[in-house]
């Protein structure tokens, strides 16, 4: 059935069909369109007059937001859990289990990412080629049997070999996750759905608390239990993550013309959508000139360096959490307790901050300010520590509570603006992996920086003067994208009055964000 008040006769795209459209330079070029890059335009309306009201957007939205984002939500949660068990192990007791050194641990830590960087490539052309929910499903089957296998490590070589393994396949989620909601949602929806699913980060955070603590104090009871407390969480969260991923793999709609809660007459109107995002739903088609100006954006290695100064230190928070609390001289059981005010700022911060960019349509400047949050809350801790190591005892895991729930809300939003901004699929999942691979890399070298326990001045330190430099990368790619985009409105002008027309559908297609001069960056 066909929207009553709307044009639905889709293009014939069996041939191939010259357009012609701007470089975003100003000059005009020829481009096709690559076999299987459009598979919107079987329900896009060619003249673009399909009216959409917001009531009828607000159902499609909704409709999205139960049946999509929820598989999302519970797989990020898992994956954070799975990743977090070290974390939550170093106070329950893996140090003298696996008779491991401070510095053994940190490289447990480190070499993870090792994992990530080298599978990222491989995920990110699979997520091109096959059907991206599936793929990332299928992963999360085999980390869960890799992450019921750390019953199996005794040792530090046998915990390194596993930390690498389940690096390499949770690579699949951040990469993934940008790629599916860039192809569901709109633009300006986009920090709000990423902010989502990211603050599931701080939900797991709290969940994970509370089931290491119940491990740790079933096994404390005296019960005739065999394994430690460690493991029987990876062996728990392991098991649930390969019934989740199965589940996923068979349940989640593939993509938004596939989708079954949708009826034919939503499927034109959830097109149309999408129409301003520029981006269609993806090409399998693996286009080498994109990699190019991938490599050649000035925009991605802004995006390099702000999460190269952003996460390295969030990086050693991250993975030695428990540790610097338990610094300030708590018990294990109240350390475990003490992660979870952290996760509950998490929550609120990472959904204000995406409801904030949205609403106001500027990302780049919340993004400032949650780093600006993070500063302070590095200043104070400074402040406290320098007068006693357990000085304000309450301040300081305050500052602590602070720096771990606003310290990765910039990195998060600058993914969704990623999601956004870059357009054309191989030029999406090029970037994806360059910016990914520095993630991975400031994740690494992370850890490294906090290797003088147990209060760790020096990498006090290094955290503040990191997160300076972030805040300057910000307003710098903030004041970028709004020249260009300024530039873009000027030259749109002069082509509507030498009376120009548009190129229909020019919105679906495979095009990059430097050739589509009628694409503005999201600021």
């Amino acid at each position: 059935m066909k929207p009553k008040h709307a044009k639905t006769n889709a293009p014939d795209t069996t041939g191939v069909a010259p357009v012609t459209v701007t470089n975003g330079h100003g000059d005009m070029g020829e481009k096709s369109i690559g076999r299987g890059a459009d598979a919107l335009l079987a329900y896009a309306d060619p003249s673009g007059a399909v009216y959409l009201d917001e009531a009828t957007n607000q159902r499609l939205l909704w409709k999205i937001d139960t049946r999509v984002l929820p598989w999302l939500c519970g797989l990020y949660i898992l994956q954070y859990l799975d990743k977090g068990v070290l974390s939550y192990s170093s106070v329950m007791g893996i140090l003298t289990d696996a008779d491991l050194s401070t510095s053994q641990f940190t490289w447990l830590g480190s070499i993870y990412y090792l994992g990530y960087m080298t599978a990222l490539p491989i995920h990110n052309r699979a997520l091109q080629v096959f059907v991206p929910s599936k793929w990332i499903a299928g992963s999360m089957v085999a980390w869960g049997l890799v992450l019921a296998f750390m019953t199996l490590c005794n040792s530090f070589a046998a915990l390194m070999v596993q930390r690498v393994f389940l690096g390499s396949l949770e690579s699949v989620v951040n990469c993934g996750f940008v790629l599916l909601t860039a192809r569901w949602y709109r633009k300006y929806e986009h920090a709000a759905r990423v902010s989502i699913w990211s603050s599931c980060n701080g939900l797991a955070t709290i969940v994970g608390a509370v089931i290491a603590y119940g491990c740790l104090a079933g096994v404390e009871t005296g019960l005739h239990i065999v394994l430690p407390s460690w493991k029987i969480m990876a062996l728990c969260l392991g098991l649930v993550s390969i019934v989740y991923g199965a589940a996923m793999f068979l349940l989640m709609a593939p993509s938004l013309v596939e989708a079954r809660f949708f009826t034919e007459e939503e499927k034109v109107l959830a097109v149309e959508r999408l129409r301003q995002n520029h981006q269609g739903i993806g090409s399998s088609e693996f286009k080498w000139y994109q990699v190019r100006e991938a490599v050649l954006d000035a925009r991605t290695w802004l995006y390099v360096l702000f999460v190269l100064t952003s996460q390295i230190p969030t990086a050693g928070l991250s993975l030695l959490s428990s540790l610097l609390i338990k610094s300030l001289n708590f018990d294990s059981k109240q350390t475990l307790l003490l992660g979870m005010p952290g996760g509950a700022l998490q929550i609120i911060f990472q959904l204000s901050a995406g409801l904030i960019a949205d609403r106001t349509q500027q990302r780049s400047l919340t993004a400032l300010v949650m780093q600006l949050i993070c500063l302070f809350a590095a200043g104070l801790l400074i402040g406290l520590a320098n007068v006693g190591a357990l000085y304000d005892r309450a301040g300081q895991l305050a500052a602590y509570f602070i720096m771990g729930g606003a310290s990765a809300i910039g990195y998060f939003l600058v993914l969704a603006t990623v999601a956004s901004n870059v357009l054309g699929t191989t030029k999406k999942t090029t970037t994806n992996v360059i910016l990914f691979v520095s993630m991975a890399a400031a994740y690494l070298v992370g850890p490294q920086v906090f290797r003088d326990p147990p209060y760790y001045y020096r990498a006090k330190y290094a955290t503040v003067g990191l997160w300076v430099a972030s805040v300057v990368i910000l307003m710098v790619l903030y004041y970028m994208n709004r020249r260009e985009n300024d530039r873009r409105d000027k030259a749109q002008a002069v082509l509507a009055q030498e009376g120009i027309e548009a190129v229909a559908n020019v919105e679906f297609l495979d095009l990059t964000d430097r050739e589509n001069g009628n694409f503005g960056y999201v600021l």
